[in-house]
């Protein structure tokens, strides 16, 4: 069956001829008789015109015709199931590292939030005033060497390495003490994470252990170099044991733990644990929610027995984190920041789908991107004070934001 359009052009070319006939047979005619020799000149003129305005239509019919041919494609491919072509670039094609990061199209996208304020960032493009963000790694994974220092380093991002002492350089996976020395040399904060990460609560009944796991590995960095100010609690856990908290508070400064998307200088946001303040004990004597050695902080655990996010449904759910801050965060003023610890990273989506806080290079670099582009500041986790007197987190070495709290609050 012929196309419709396609008729149309046979249409057009059809009466095109007609015309040409008949101008042949009206200039016989008019070379005939000398007194309409003055006409002569209008109808080619007419007939030029007319030619030309026919002709230029029908490459636009044809093009139309493509177009409506394309379209037509693309909605039969989608709805058989196949991706339409302008969505291929969602999703992990292959996973070969950062370095193959040639594209300007991001793997994944996201809208830019709300809320976005001039200032400027560390790598000298635009900043936001009142979106933050501190980054972690833990468990001195060798390929945040590898991978992640290098997407940092291209974005000028500093982050905090909670190292485990007795893992340093013991296996072909881990890092090694150069690595921590040149992680230190190259401006990136190094703190404690246990000697083994062994789980605390399971060292109550041996006080010597604890101690063992908890100050001697602030004694293993120093004497590397390191001087450890603040603990990471192994698996999120005994930050809410009393004997526990009490060794960490002899030897340490500030103590981060888990799970919550963010953490408030304050205290007073965590909706089903109403603080005052970030006092460690309430009046009650009760340990508190949230305090100088709980301070809120949390991994994307991709997977679970409640979901299996892929890489780009995993990227939204950073983004969605991101910008949960906005509704906090006014006129440079600061009260909430995300916190995200970050654990292995891979080129491999099965070991992705596999391993619950390991995330690809991809998706990481992917992050790293979307924070630099919205105008996010990276702080390291170090930067985060403490006042005893008033009992409220501040930010230090932060002259581009409002680092009293308590001004937040109008106190």
């Amino acid at each position: 069956m012929i196309d419709k359009d396609y008729q149309t052009i046979i249409l057009l070319d059809s009466v095109l001829s007609v015309i040409i006939i008949k101008s042949v047979v009206i200039t016989q005619i008019i070379l005939s008789n000398t007194n309409t020799k003055i006409l002569f000149g209008v109808v080619v003129a007419f007939t030029i015109v007319l030619m030309l305005v026919i002709g230029s239509s029908i490459p636009n019919v044809a093009l139309s015709s493509s177009h409506h041919k394309n379209k037509s494609s693309s909605h039969i491919s989608s709805s058989t199931g196949g991706a339409p072509t302008n969505t291929s670039n969602i999703g992990v094609s292959n996973l070969n590292g950062f370095n193959n990061q040639s594209s300007s199209s991001p793997l994944y996208s996201a809208p830019s939030p709300q809320g976005f304020s001039s200032g400027f960032n560390n790598s000298g493009g635009l900043a936001s005033n009142d979106k933050l963000v501190m980054i972690g790694f833990d468990d001195s994974y060798k390929s945040q060497i590898l991978y992640a220092k290098p997407i940092l380093d291209k974005y000028g991002f500093k982050a905090s390495f909670f190292e485990v002492c007795t893992w340093i350089g013991k296996a072909k996976d881990r890092q090694t003490w150069q690595d921590v020395a040149a992680l230190q040399h190259d401006g990136m904060d190094i703190e404690s994470h246990t000697m083994t990460h062994a789980h605390l609560p399971t060292l109550l009944s041996s006080p010597s252990q604890l101690t063992y796991e908890i100050g001697g590995s602030k004694q293993c960095l120093a004497n590397h170099g390191v001087n450890a100010r603040i603990f990471g609690y192994p698996l999120n856990l005994g930050s809410d044991i009393p004997s526990i908290v009490n060794v960490v508070a002899k030897y340490y400064n500030l103590a981060r733990s888990g799970s919550a998307p963010l953490m408030f200088l304050n205290c007073n946001g965590f909706g089903k644990h109403p603080q005052n303040d970030c006092s460690t004990y309430s009046a009650n004597g009760k340990l508190s929610y949230a305090n100088r050695y709980d301070i809120k902080s949390d991994s994307f655990r991709h997977v679970d027995s409640n979901h299996n996010y892929s890489p780009p449904e995993e990227f939204q759910k950073f983004v969605q984190r991101m910008n949960s801050q906005i509704r906090y965060n006014t006129n440079g003023k600061i009260n909430a920041i995300p916190i995200i610890t970050y654990h292995n990273l891979t080129n491999s989506l099965q070991d992705y789908n596999k391993m619950a806080s390991t995330i690809t290079v991809d998706l990481f670099a992917q992050q790293m991107k979307y924070l630099h582009d919205n105008g996010f500041r990276v702080l390291l986790l170090n930067q985060l004070g403490y006042d005893p007197n008033n009992n409220f987190f501040n930010l230090k070495n932060a002259p581009l934001y409002t680092t009293n709290a308590a001004t937040l609050l109008g106190y």
